[in-house]
Order: structure tokens, then C-alpha cells, then sequence
């Protein structure tokens, strides 16, 4: 990994500058580092994506696992430079100059479930989970580095100001955990907020039993898209289930949802109870 002072002689050396627009901070601190590594518990035998691998904080250990390692990186000019640093030491290692949004997991040949690790740029967060969660047929597991409050909303429970649709979404199909936190000062340039480093470990089965998704995620999207109002006034909405509010808290009332409560008290399993009557009833 490279110390501040290399960082910016390479800068130098490569005429190169970080990008704003791709959220470009490169972790400085080896402690982090080791920590990381030591948390992505990677093994010989294993398939490691990395998200983002800049100049190589985090590629050369783990390489240096054994494990097949393919890293990604938008960034042509970083691609290059991590391409000059590591040569052709690794042929464990692949590096891919490319957006992670689009990169096709069929590159990755292993028999294994893969792991990914990464830094993920703060302003593709989202849809890097989305990218994730859609694939997660051949994932194990997430290790990611992502902005704290992000993290907390990963990671929120209901009757809490973080608790939102995301934190549904990536509940259902994940079990997230925190792992760290990363001060700003572990990375240069230095970004204007903290991190947290988390892990989601794909789960074999969604967290609960919905019978249909499709609207299970309507309900909780129409219902945090107003949080501040009552349950019953979010979704009864034309956009969302369209329903006369007679009728719809005759429904909660029948399944002991208070149609008062504000949609951060509704836990997922509240959630896919009401989804699941929902689909019943129309």
C-alpha cells in the first residue's frame, strides 16, 4: 500500500489527479488496510471481485492470498498505473479498466461463490447494491468500505431516524453487520466525511416470505416516500395501492397494524405481512 508521501510522488511521477466525479480517495492507512484484509478472511481457492481498486491499497494482499482476484477500475489513468505497479507479479490477478456497473461476472471463472471487497465510490453507492443484490446468485458476500450514514441506513432498525426503504431492501436480501469505522484522515485526499467498513452476507433466502416482491417493495417505497405521515395516509395513495382508507384500514386493522403508525415503526416481517394480505385481498 502506499504511504501519503508515495501517493503523491506517483501522482507526480504519472502526471495523474484524482477525480471528484468518481469519488476517488485512496486509503493511506495500513492498520485500515490490515484490518480489511484480516476481515475478508480470503483464502487460497477463493474468487475475489474488488470494487475500485484504485492504485493497489488493497489488490496486492490479495493477491498475495492465492486467491483469483479480478479488480476493477473506471478510472483509465489509475487502471494504468496499477497495471505499471503490479506487472505481471500476480497471474492470480486480473485487472479490468471498467465500469463495475457494468462488468459482466461471466469473467470470473470459479465454481465458487465469489467475494467481493471494495471502497465504494460515495455517489454510486446505491446503485453498486443494487449491482450486487441483482447478482447475488453468485455471491457469498460483500466486504465494503461506504459512508457512514449510508452504512447506518444499511443497517438501521424500525423506530429509528435511519430506518427507510433501503434499509428494507438491503435487509431483505442480505444480513449487513458492521465491522469499523474509518476516519476521513485514512484516506487522501481526504473526503469530508467518515466511513464504515461493513460486510453483507448474501442470504440463501430473503429475510422474509413475500408472495409477490414486486409489490412488497411498492408498499415500502410508497410508504417512506412520505414517512411523515400515518401509514394508512402513504399508501393509500393513487400512486401507490389506490385504495379507499375504509378499506385499507379495515386491512391493517385486521393483520394488528395500528393504521395511525408512521412507516418507520413497521418492521420488514410487518411489511411482508401486509404485502402478503394485500396480494390476497386483490
Amino acid at each position: 500500500m502506499l504511504t501519503k508521501s508515495q501517493l503523491k510522488e506517483t501522482f507526480a511521477k504519472y502526471d495523474f489527479r484524482p477525480l471528484k466525479r468518481y469519488g476517488e480517495n485512496y486509503l493511506i492507512d495500513g492498520n485500515i488496510k490490515d484490518k480489511i484484509i484480516k476481515e475478508a478472511r480470503i483464502a487460497k481457492g477463493d474468487a475475489v471481485l474488488e470494487i475500485g481498486s484504485g492504485l493497489g491499497a488493497l489488490t496486492v494482499d490479495l493477491a498475495e492470498s492465492g486467491a483469483a482476484v479480478y479488480a476493477v477500475e473506471k478510472d483509465r489513468k489509475a487502471y494504468g498505473i496499477l497495471k505499471d505497479i503490479v506487472k505481471d507479479d500476480y497471474p492470480n490477478l486480473r485487472l479490468f479498466c471498467a465500469d463495475i456497473l457494468n462488468f459482466d461476472l461471466k469473467n470470473i471463472r470459479s465454481s465458487k461463490k465469489i467475494k467481493v471487497v471494495g471502497n465504494l465510490p460515495y455517489y454510486i453507492t446505491t446503485p453498486i447494491i443494487e449491482y450486487l443484490i441483482e447478482h447475488r446468485n453468485s455471491i457469498e458476500s460483500a466486504l465494503i468500505t461506504v459512508q457512514r450514514e449510508v452504512a447506518n441506513r444499511f443497517l438501521a432498525s424500525p423506530e429509528t431516524e435511519d430506518y427507510g426503504s433501503i434499509s428494507c431492501f438491503v435487509q431483505y436480501y442480505t444480513k449487513p453487520s458492521y465491522i469499523h469505522t474509518i476516519k476521513k484522515t485514512s484516506f487522501w485526499p481526504v473526503p469530508d466525511v467518515d466511513s464504515s467498513l461493513i460486510e453483507l452476507e448474501i442470504l440463501s433466502r430473503p429475510a422474509v416470505s413475500v408472495r409477490d416482491e414486486g409489490r412488497f417493495f411498492k408498499i415500502i417505497r410508497g410508504a417512506f416516500n412520505q414517512r411523515r405521515k400515518s401509514i394508512i395516509n402513504s399508501l393509500a395513495r393513487e400512486p401507490v395501492l389506490n385504495l379507499p382508507k375504509e378499506e385499507l384500514s379495515k386491512i391493517l386493522s385486521n393483520i394488528g397494524i395500528d393504521p395511525a403508525l408512521r412507516p418507520q415503526s413497521l418492521s420488514l416481517s410487518t411489511f411482508a405481512t401486509l404485502s402478503n394480505a394485500l396480494t390476497k385481498s386483490h
